[in-house]
This record gives C-alpha cells, structure tokens and sequence, in this order.
C-alpha cells in the first residue's frame, strides 16, 4: 500500500508540472495520424514502432489528464488512480483480458468500481478510455506484428476512433462530478 501511495505522489509531481488537463487537440491529432496510417489495412514493419509509440504517447496525455481530474473530483480519484497504476501492466494483456478487465470493467468491479453506472460521456470514463482503448491499440498492433492478420488493423482504428470521440467530450460534461 505504501508502495502505491508514493508511485501515485510521484506520478503527481511528475505530472502536475507538466499539464493541469488532457491536451485534447495532441490527443486528437496523434490518434488521427494513427488512425490515417491503418486504414490503409496493411503496415510496414518498420511502421508498427512508430505506431506504438504514438499509442504510448496517447496514453501519457490521457494519464496527465486523469491526474488532473482526480485532483478536481475527489468521487473520482480512485479510479482514475487504478487506471493510471495499470496503464503499464494493460498493454501485456490478452486482447480477451484487456477486454473483459478494462472495456467491460472487471478490474474496477474488483476494487468497488461499478463503470456501468457512471455515464458514458462523463469526464470520469472519457479520461478512463483516453488509456485503456490505446493500451488496447498497443495490444492490437503487437498481434498484427505477430500474425499479419489486417483485422486487427481494424481493431486499432475502431479503438481510437471511439476515444476520439471521447477525448472530444471532456470538459463539455457539466454535470458528471459525481
């Protein structure tokens, strides 16, 4: 426990310093450059690093974004303070795991979390889905480097397709400080 408390305090520091929310057009503009590149439903080897990187990056704002919103609403803290933990472990997962333990919210269940009863477009699950759909992203591109397989090429671009529309909503929800 005391382990995570001082991770979370340095992560804080960490991000405080360098942004108080989400840079929603870096965000955007970052998943939209992935997004362009496989549509095409093929990539180049040497491609899938850059790819990756910019997952990496998508998932450093949307941490810095989370960080900020836990400051601003205390009914949220915990669960942005567990996706933020996790944001490192989530990209060695299964597709199936990721799926079930984040996109159908097992995980947080598991710490008293209930994801369903929170509102789709609040500012709580944009910023929850600003790390866990390009962890999943990540998950994906690795696979497509494994096997070829252009769906899951599919995957990445309906990933951040959605987050995109997520990442768009945050701040415009007046009324989700639970």
């Amino acid at each position: 426990m005391k382990k995570i408390v001082f991770t979370l305090a340095l992560m804080s520091v960490f991000f405080a310093g360098t942004a108080h929310a989400l840079d929603k057009d870096a965000y955007v503009k970052t998943a939209k450059e992935t997004i362009k590149k496989v549509k095409r439903g093929k990539v180049k080897e040497k491609d899938i690093d850059k790819l990756v990187a910019n997952q990496q990056e998508l998932i450093r704002l949307g941490i810095e974004g989370a960080l900020a919103y836990a400051e601003i609403s205390p009914n949220d803290r915990k669960m942005m303070h567990l996706t933020v933990l996790n944001s490192e472990r989530m990209k060695g997962l299964s597709l199936e795991q990721i799926e079930k333990d984040w996109h159908a919210g097992d995980y947080m269940r598991a710490h008293g979390i209930e994801i369903n009863d929170i509102g789709n477009l609040s500012d709580a699950m944009n910023l929850y889905d600003a790390i866990v759909h390009p962890a999943t992203a990540i998950i994906a591109l690795e696979q497509y480097r494994k096997d070829g397989n252009a769906e899951h090429l599919t995957q990445v671009q309906d990933e951040l397709t959605e987050v995109v529309m997520h990442v768009e909503q945050v701040g415009n929800d007046k009324s989700n400080k639970r």
